[in-house]
């Protein structure tokens, strides 16, 4: 993939991004192909595979862009909070909820699930270097699972609470404020 800052490559990708964006509105994203994106974009096969492998490597730029916005926004915090990272989070999602719903709306809740993972274990690793093997692999799995799922399930819904209700949710459940379990009956 395509690693520059030339001007023009960079806006050859972004008219390949906003072409697959433009033809999710009215097309079914399995019946997109290639030569559509690149004649919609006006642009050659070669520029399409410059930058991505696959139309999916678009949507996985897109969602990995908006993760790495949300990663810059904590980067200012000198003391990270987890109700810093859940508010971090919805406010992200909730400022591309256009784009999000779309790929929802093409069941590719899988690839904002696979990126989702890609920037929890990102973060995981800077929040807590000394972690690693199994036990750190399973607590990313949960987390991202647990996050994506409950986000994607917010997104879905025709009647969503607020952004920041679902960011204070999400903070109570994960730090074990929310559901009550115990060990006896």
């Amino acid at each position: 993939m395509y690693e520059g800052n030339n001007p023009t490559a960079l806006n050859s990708r972004e008219w390949l991004i906003d072409a697959l964006l433009s033809l999710m509105k009215t097309k079914p994203y399995a019946k997109i192909t290639v030569k559509d994106l690149c004649q919609k974009a006006d642009l050659s096969r070669q520029t399409f595979y410059n930058f991505f492998e696959s139309k999916d490597d678009i949507i996985l730029f897109c969602i990995k862009r908006c993760y790495l916005e949300m990663m810059d926004g904590l980067k200012s915090k000198s003391t990270l909070l987890l109700s810093d990272i859940t508010e971090e989070l919805i406010k992200t999602f909730y400022k591309n909820q256009d784009m999000m719903h779309l790929f929802i709306s093409q069941n590719l809740e899988h690839l904002l699930e696979y990126e989702l993972t890609s920037v929890i274990q990102i973060f995981a690793e800077q929040v807590n270097p000394e972690a690693g093997g199994h036990s750190h692999k399973y607590g990313t799995a949960f987390l991202t699972g647990a996050i994506a799922h409950t986000v994607l399930y917010w997104m879905k819904d025709p009647h969503p609470i607020p952004p920041k209700q679902l960011a204070e949710l999400l903070v109570n459940i994960l730090s074990g404020n929310y559901y009550v379990i115990k060990d006896t009956l």
